[in-house]
């Protein structure tokens, strides 16, 4: 038997072990102070960040964090500020998993895993925000950002990747000049860019997983997070 028919068989029975039994499969590298894909316990993966690729939105921006990889799109409209906070913009965020970035997610309403990553979110970027920059008239005329961020590749970690996705694409968001018509209240868009939102201070999200028990992980993916028991983000 040649050397490159000895490689094959061993690189065919790995692959066979890793599907019949992936928990175990995994645990041998942990044994050994490593990961499968190489990586470093304290190791993150490469992040790529692309701005504007969304021609249609008014922010967006597309994050790929080793094979994970979200898209954030903002749209922008005009509203009547809540009259408990006159002076106070809004903005929402919705996180999507759907089964075209995971066979693990199921078609139909947000699964709980996107309804607690968009209320984490939202929790995490209000007071990140100064939504006081997105008011056009005091009492009257507000700017109103609907944030959706979508994963288009499901290999772990999407909370980071989620977060990056949004601080990019809200720096990279574009409002229209606009004006209120005192006579009639209609609120008029012009050709050049207004006020833009105010970030207080830009997030840096780092997420750590404790996988089988045992081991404390940065950036978890997909695999390690199937024997994570615990996560924490910094």
């Amino acid at each position: 038997m040649s050397q490159s028919e000895k490689s094959s068989q061993i690189t065919f029975a790995m692959q066979t072990f890793e599907r019949i039994h992936p928990v175990e499969f995994q645990r041998r590298f942990l044994t050994q102070d490593t990961r499968l894909s190489g990586r470093e316990f304290s190791q993150f993966r490469a992040l790529h960040i692309v701005k504007g690729s969304i021609s249609t939105a008014q922010g967006s921006a597309t994050v790929r964090m080793g094979n994970t990889i979200m898209v954030c799109g903002i749209k922008a409209e005009v509203c009547e500020p809540d009259v408990k906070r006159p002076t106070h913009g809004y903005l929402t965020t919705n996180v999507e998993l759907s089964p075209m970035c995971s066979a693990r997610f199921r078609s139909g309403p947000p699964s709980e895993e996107a309804q607690v990553a968009s209320e984490h979110i939202h929790r995490l970027i209000t007071p990140s925000v100064d939504l006081t920059s997105l008011c056009i008239e005091e009492n009257k005329v507000v700017w109103a950002l609907s944030a959706d961020i979508v994963c288009i590749k499901y290999d772990g970690n999407v909370l980071d990747a989620a977060i990056v996705a949004l601080v990019a694409a809200l720096e990279n968001l574009k409002l229209p000049e606009v004006k209120v018509d005192p006579a009639t209240g209609v609120v008029e868009a012009g050709a050049e860019e207004g006020v833009q939102l105010g970030i207080v201070r830009r997030l840096f999200p780092a997420t750590f997983a404790l996988v089988d028990d045992n081991y404390l992980v940065a950036d978890a993916d997909d695999a390690e997070e199937q024997m994570t028991s615990a996560s924490l983000l910094v």
